[in-house]
């Protein structure tokens, strides 16, 4: 089941992250690793229960809210710009997951989204503890410019 629901994820990110921001997954080889990364989660409740993360790199940010805003390519985006787009980014990615992993017919609850200002892992690693019973799914998707890595803890 976890393989599905990963492989959904992928899906979906894939999709959304393109059509909302234009912004292609490539193969591995062709991605550029990133020490430094804007991290955003979103909470949600109904038949699943958990916490979804992302981490993309800092890199890309000026482009993601750019393309989300409709900017020309020589207007700049404000940090604040920047970090609203990754809440949005993540916000549509857990509204069409949630239906893509459950079904139409299931309602759902979702928290507004959050930036993650702690340590990454840390951040996982409470949610994990809390919920003894979680799961946890990685995807990553490698970028022309970097890389979106996705964290799904459900229970």
């Amino acid at each position: 089941m976890s393989e599905q629901i990963k492989e959904i994820l992928r899906r979906v990110a894939e999709d959304v992250m393109e059509k909302l921001a234009f912004l292609l997954s490539f193969s591995s080889e062709e991605s550029s690793q990133s020490d430094t990364f804007a991290a955003a989660g979103i909470s949600f409740s109904g038949s699943v229960r958990g916490t979804l993360i992302m981490a993309i790199s800092d890199q890309i940010l000026p482009q993601l809210a750019g393309n989300m805003l409709g900017l020309d390519d020589d207007e700049e985006t404000t940090h604040e710009q920047q970090q609203d787009a990754v809440k949005e980014l993540i916000n549509v990615i857990c509204g069409n997951l949630l239906p893509a992993i459950s079904g139409k017919q299931h309602v759902f609850h979702i928290e507004p989204p959050h930036l993650v200002s702690e340590e990454l892992q840390s951040y996982i690693d409470a949610l994990l503890l809390k919920n003894r019973n979680a799961s946890l799914i990685c995807v990553k998707l490698p970028l022309e410019d970097g890389e979106c890595d996705l964290f799904l803890v459900h229970y």
